[in-house]
């Protein structure tokens, strides 16, 4: 009978403790974040490629004498706008990796060390804690961006100690605020289009190396890649065959990231950023609508968001 008892008790005090809401499986998962080492690395490595590449931004205008004079680079009524910018263009890359890195190990490590099981045997719905997962990833990539901004005005507001005159942040107007709001929100597109790309990987192979290596590959095949589409374009004379092309163009969306930035940055993008933002016709390069961009950005989004999602809702986590 006592037995009976306290196997009665137990049960009823295992049914009787309360499920985690959205909002603390997201609290929780932010302060994972927050405690993993690897995270901080991750951040301090980001900020080492814009800073990088502010360097390399100051030592190429210092080098041809003219950087800081009116129509260039850092000079003129631009410079500003030019020098908060760049750093972030060309750090974004980096950045993409980054992410991708990130949301490898943040799935991928769950399932290697047994949190998953753990978590979703003490009854959390499997949606809610993959939601959760997406969106503290999703602030982080935010986080990484502000940083990324932050580090940008700081390294702005020491340019006037290497060289009079120099671009200053007090010159900071609505439409500069404007470009580099742009360049931010092209960036944090790009993240969470690799940090997406990253974690579904990990989901599907259950492996956050698999994830990461296959993730790093795609980022520098479609460097390849970009060499190699416009021979394809060309050899293709028929309508579908343009069609299919320009959906392999933008399957890393960065043509909408192209079409965020302003012009005058646009043209400094190439394909070495990535960036494949436009069409072959005939002997011409025509640049990709907003529109098209942003529809391959809808449509893989929802199949690197959906079909893992699917694949971890159905299959059998807990073995």
């Amino acid at each position: 009978m006592k037995a009976g008892a306290n196997v009665l008790k137990t049960s009823l005090s295992q049914t009787a403790i309360p499920t985690a809401t959205l909002w603390q499986l997201i609290q929780n998962e932010l302060y994972k974040l927050w405690k993993h080492r690897v995270t901080w690395i991750l951040l301090g490595v980001d900020l080492f490629f814009v800073f990088t590449a502010w360097c390399v931004l100051v030592f190429y205008a210092m080098k041809t004498h003219e950087g800081f004079e009116p129509g260039h680079l850092l000079g003129g009524a631009e410079a500003l706008r030019n020098a908060l910018s760049q750093p972030l263009i060309l750090g974004r890359r980096g950045g993409m990796f980054i992410t991708a890195a990130l949301g490898g190990l943040a799935f991928g490590s769950e399932f290697s060390n047994g949190s998953i099981r753990l978590i979703l045997s003490r009854g959390v719905n499997r949606a809610a804690y993959l939601l959760s997962k997406y969106i503290a990833l999703a602030v982080v990539c935010l986080a990484l961006v502000i940083a990324s901004l932050l580090l940008s005005a700081v390294l702005t507001s020491l340019l006037i100690l290497f060289h009079q005159p120099a671009p200053t942040l007090l010159s900071l107007d609505g439409p500069t605020l404007q470009s580099v709001l742009a360049v931010c929100v092209g960036s944090y597109e790009s993240f969470l289009f690799c940090l997406l790309f990253g974690a579904a990987l990990a989901l599907v192979a259950r492996s956050a190396a698999f994830g990461m290596a296959a993730s790093f590959a795609y980022l520098i095949g479609e460097d390849i890649a970009a060499q190699i589409l416009p021979v394809l374009s060309k050899a293709l004379h028929t309508q579908l065959g343009n069609q299919i092309v320009d959906v392999l163009y933008t399957t890393n969306l960065n043509a909408f990231y192209a079409d965020m930035l302003p012009k005058f940055l646009a043209q400094g993008l190439d394909r070495i950023d990535g960036v494949v933002a436009c069409t072959p016709v005939g002997n011409i390069c025509v640049a990709s609508s907003p529109i098209q961009s942003l529809l391959i950005v809808l449509v893989w989004g929802l199949v690197l968001a959906g079909v893992p999602t699917l694949l971890f809702l159905k299959r059998d986590v807990l073995q």
